[in-house]
């Protein structure tokens, strides 16, 4: 049996739908363990809500050689905010614990997984049954200016409703999934290093 494994913590059920394909699609089946967890949102103590993640995941799993954590969550703005997780503490904390995580590599989106979706506008329109008469797909180019909110605006504009979570997989079903991650770098240089690392591993 293979010893070594990837953690994937994630910020949400939104985020637990989106993840999911892409790792069917993106990582070689039965290759590693992946084990998910939801972090259930982005507070104040994200990096205690990771690290305690982590330790119950080594806790119960002490037959696992080495981890590799992936962080993925939302900037919750433009780029210009930092990324609520601070990579080098947390490391510092783990070292003193255990040995046996040898990465923790942050995924971030930005504004937020809904921003992503963007890049797949036709994708949207078609799930939202909107005539091509209809569709202005040149405002959504600067998928970074968009948002949950605006996506929310853009379902209620065509007599629709966007709800996050588990109920936004018949949504995330419907993009196209590899058009997102190839014209989405910050995506696909963590799904990579995923890959990467999984590859050193088995």
């Amino acid at each position: 049996m293979n010893q070594n494994s990837i953690l994937l913590l994630y910020e949400g059920d939104t985020e637990e739908e989106f993840y999911k394909n892409i790792i069917v699609i993106k990582i070689p089946k039965r290759k590693i363990r992946i084990t998910y967890d939801n972090l259930k949102g982005i507070t104040t103590n994200i990096n205690r809500k990771v690290l305690n993640k982590i330790f119950k995941h080594l806790s119960n799993n002490d037959n696992e050689n080495k981890i590799n954590v992936f962080v993925a969550i939302d900037r919750e703005g433009d780029r210009a905010n930092d990324s609520p997780l601070n990579i080098p503490k947390l490391k510092e904390e783990i070292s003193k614990v255990t040995n046996h995580v040898s990465e923790v590599i942050e995924i971030i989106a930005t504004q937020d997984i809904e921003s992503w979706f963007f890049i797949d506008i036709e994708g949207i329109y078609t799930f939202l049954k909107v005539p091509i008469t209809r569709r202005n797909p040149n405002k959504y180019k600067s998928i970074e200016s968009f948002n949950h909110r605006n996506l929310s605006n853009l379902f209620r504009t065509h007599n629709k409703v966007y709800l996050k979570g588990k109920r936004a997989a018949g949504l995330i079903d419907q993009l196209d999934i590899n058009k997102i991650y190839d014209e989405c770098q910050d995506l696909r240089a963590g799904i990579e290093k995923m890959v990467t690392l999984i590859d050193d591993m088995t």
